[in-house]
């Protein structure tokens, strides 16, 4: 990458993070462009030099901020289920930590609004070499065990989908259950979600 594309790159994310910023002070309706221009020290036409409007900044922000949160949670979930005997166990140990990861992301969540998962929707062309590769070393403990990667790239989907969708509810509003409630059925049913991938 060329200094001027890394230049244009720390501009974008710093955009980025100054909206997230005000996002999570002022909530995203309360927030204008010009907040955000201020916030990252930039002219008004410079923002748009990067995103098209607010809306455009708010699809860009939901999938840079998933993917840094994704990957701290498949980072950890890696961490604790690496010694794992045997796939079920694996599994099991993974879904939980993904649920405590988004248990420690509250404002994040409450920012993201249920997309924690937005970030799958372009796997592989993530744009982090890191992630990519993490998430084919997690997935690839399954592949070994029968799965075929289109399987996977789909369970991993409906699992991250249900998982933030679920904790989003029940870490931000507690409603209609507490995430330590519903935890035992949200881990349940993302196993099984997994074993019926498996046929597939």
């Amino acid at each position: 990458m060329s200094a001027d594309q890394t230049k244009k790159l720390e501009k974008k994310r710093r955009i980025i993070e100054s909206a997230f910023e005000l996002f999570k002070s002022k909530n995203i309706y309360n927030t204008a462009v010009d907040d955000i221009v201020k916030a990252a020290g930039i002219a008004r036409g410079t923002f748009y030099l990067y995103f098209k409007d607010k809306s455009d900044l708010i699809e860009q922000l939901v999938f840079y901020k998933s993917g840094e949160s994704m990957k701290e949670m498949m980072l950890l979930a890696a961490k604790r289920a690496a010694d794992a005997q045997d796939l079920e166990s694996y599994a099991r140990i993974f879904i939980d930590a993904l649920i405590d990861a988004m248990v420690g992301q509250k404002e994040l969540l409450t920012v993201l609004n249920k997309n924690m998962s937005a970030c799958l929707r372009s796997f592989p062309s993530f744009g982090d070499p890191e992630a990519v590769e993490l998430y084919h070393s997690i997935t690839g403990r399954l592949l070994d065990h029968g799965y075929t990667q289109e399987g996977l790239d789909r369970a991993a989907y409906v699992v991250f989908e249900l998982i933030s969708a679920v904790s989003y509810d029940a870490i931000t509003y507690e409603k209609p259950f507490g995430i330590e409630e519903i935890r035992p059925v949200l881990v349940t049913a993302a196993l099984s979600v997994l074993r019926g991938c498996a046929a597939a």
